[in-house]
């Protein structure tokens, strides 16, 4: 995996992992999330690390091998909210998650994720959704076709709304369309109920009126688990419908993994919140 110098990396390495050492502050048993988006050659780089969405077949591969060598095991997103009832042990559990539901994770990831072994749950923007022919962000995406055959082999397919909106800009009515007609479609194309859902672009923390609607239309629709773009680790006390994720992309080596998987990066949330907060950014 390559090795790039960067802020949030030399943070987490080399502040915040000693600190929780010292101060064993953070280390009580915590499932990390994995957010992953496309597993794809980079075709343009971002102005930073922390904003790429892509992953290379090769990374992505070796980040698998990582896990599994250093005994981690997969877990769908719906049986997280049961797990974390239980004492887990030395049983190590990550969450591996898909969103926007690209082509590439048949082509790419999913032979990968069955070599290890591994389970994964991947979101969809269901009215991008038609023929192979469909595409969302410039990128070709899964066609149902697909997705029937995957979900035959195991992975569990979640809600990313219908249009890839900013739900907090919405009205309640159509912010409510968005979260239950595409859990309406995906159920009615796989003959199977859909427990998880996504939330697109940062997640609007601080919108209190907002968040009343959102987890009340989650809970009427029947979800049991929502993830968010919340950075952090989830824990017995979350609110499993809004779950924090960690962030991986083609520039997460060994080393910054296994910071990000002990929690060492979990407080790029109070950056990320503070933006948010004072700054009024809710950005993509």
């Amino acid at each position: 995996m390559g090795f790039s110098l960067r802020s949030d990396r030399l943070v987490t390495l080399y502040l915040a992992r000693p600190l929780k050492r010292i101060l064993r502050n953070g280390w009580e048993s915590a499932v990390p999330v994995l957010m992953y988006h496309s597993i794809s050659e980079l075709s343009k780089r971002t102005w930073h690390p922390y904003y790429e969405t892509s992953t290379s077949p090769r990374v992505f591969e070796e980040q698998m091998k990582w896990l599994s060598e250093n005994g981690y095991s997969t877990i769908t997103l719906n049986e997280l909210p049961m797990l974390m009832d239980k004492e887990m042990g030395t049983f190590q559990p990550v969450v591996i998650t898909f969103d926007d539901g690209y082509r590439d994770f048949l082509d790419h990831a999913f032979p990968i994720l069955e070599k290890y072994g591994f389970k994964a749950t991947v979101f969809l923007v269901t009215g991008m959704m038609g023929s192979r022919s469909s595409y969302f962000d410039g990128k070709d995406i899964l066609a149902w076709e697909d997705v029937r055959g995957l979900c035959k082999r195991g992975i569990v397919f979640g809600s990313h709304t219908v249009n890839h909106l900013k739900l907090y800009t919405l009205q309640a009515a159509r912010m409510e369309a968005e979260i239950v007609d595409s859990k309406k479609e995906i159920e009615s194309r796989l003959g199977e109920t859909v427990e998880v859902f996504s939330c697109p672009f940062a997640f609007p923390e601080g919108k209190s009126d907002f968040l009343r609607m959102y987890f009340g239309t989650l809970e009427r629709c029947g979800y049991r688990a929502g993830v968010t773009t919340v950075i952090g680790r989830v824990r017995k006390r979350d609110n499993p419908l809004a779950l924090k994720r960690l962030p991986v992309n083609e520039y997460d080596d060994a080393t910054l993994l296994k910071a990000k998987l002990e929690g060492a990066y979990d407080w790029i949330h109070v950056p990320q919140y503070l933006r948010k907060r004072y700054f009024g950014w809710i950005g993509e």
